[in-house]
C-alpha cells in the first residue's frame, strides 16, 4: 500500500529523482538566445511524433535531424541522429516486455519457466523449426509493467490530485462512480488499512479478443488487457490517455 512506502516526508525515491532530472535537463535551452520551450528533450519528443505519424524510415529521421542540427548555431545541444533522439526520449518513455507464450495459450514462458523450450501442459514446442540463429517463438506477448505506470500519475501535480477524487468529491445519492456504489463501501469497510490511505489505487480489469485485420481472413486475433484506475473521476478515468 502507498502508507508503506511514504512514512515522515514524502519525498522522491531514486527513481523520481532521476526522472525529475531528467525533466530538468530537458529545460536547457536549445541553444542560447533560443526561444522559450525549445530544449534538446522537446525537439527530440517532436522528431519521435513525425516519424511516428508520417512512419519516416530511421535514416531518413538521421537526415532531418543531421540537417536541422547543422543550419542552428554551433554551440546547439539538439539531436543529430535518430540514436540520439531514442537516447534522449527513452527516460521519458515506459518500458516494455515481450513474453513468449505457449502456442495454444497454456502458459507463458516467464520468470521460472522463462529457459523452458516446450509447454509444460501441453508439451508443444516453444519455437518454430526454422534453420535461422535465433529462435523464433509460435506466439507472444506484450507486458506493460504495472507499477511504474502508476507511480507516474503522482509525478505531476496535474494527476496526482485527481487520484485522490474517489475519496474526497462529495455525491448527492447517485451512482455516478463506482465509488458511489454499495460495492465500493462494502471493500472499504472489508479492508479499513487500505481505504483509509486516499492515495491506493483502485483498478477495473477488462478484457476482449477482436480481430485487427477485420474479414481479411488471417487468423489472427489480439487479447488486450486493460485496466482503469478508478481514483480519477468519470471524465478521466476512461479517457484514450488513462
Amino acid at each position: 500500500m502507498v502508507n508503506d512506502h511514504f512514512r515522515g516526508e514524502d519525498l522522491p525515491n531514486a527513481e523520481a529523482r532521476r526522472f525529475y532530472d531528467m525533466l530538468d535537463a530537458g529545460k536547457q535551452p536549445l541553444y542560447e538566445g533560443c526561444r522559450d520551450g525549445h530544449s534538446a528533450l522537446s525537439s527530440a519528443t517532436r522528431l519521435m511524433g513525425i516519424k511516428t505519424d508520417y512512419n519516416l524510415a530511421e535514416d531518413c529521421v538521421d537526415a532531418i535531424a543531421d540537417f536541422v542540427k547543422g543550419i542552428l548555431p554551433e554551440d546547439n545541444v539538439a539531436p543529430g541522429s535518430y540514436y540520439e533522439v531514442q537516447k534522449l526520449v527513452a527516460g521519458v518513455g515506459l518500458s516494455y516486455q515481450v513474453i513468449d507464450v505457449c502456442r495454444d495459450n497454456c502458459m507463458i514462458y516467464w520468470r521460472a519457466d522463462d529457459q523452458r523450450i516446450s509447454c509444460k501442459f501441453c508439451g508443444k514446442p516453444r519455437y518454430k523449426d526454422t534453420s535461422g540463429r535465433v529462435p523464433v517463438p509460435y506466439k507472444r506477448m506484450w507486458y506493460l509493467p504495472l507499477t511504474e505506470r502508476l507511480q507516474r500519475l503522482y509525478l505531476s501535480e496535474r494527476t496526482a490530485q485527481p487520484m485522490r477524487w474517489h475519496a474526497e468529491h462529495s455525491t448527492d445519492g447517485e451512482i455516478r462512480h463506482p465509488s458511489d456504489a454499495k460495492a465500493w463501501k462494502h471493500f472499504q469497510s472489508k479492508y479499513p488499512d487500505f481505504a483509509y490511505e486516499r492515495r491506493n489505487v483502485y483498478l477495473g480489469l477488462c478484457t476482449d479478443g477482436f480481430s485487427p485485420y477485420g474479414k481479411s481472413g488471417r487468423q489472427y486475433s489480439l487479447w488486450p488487457v486493460i485496466l482503469t484506475p478508478y481514483n480519477l473521476p468519470p471524465n478521466l478515468c476512461c479517457t484514450k490517455i488513462f
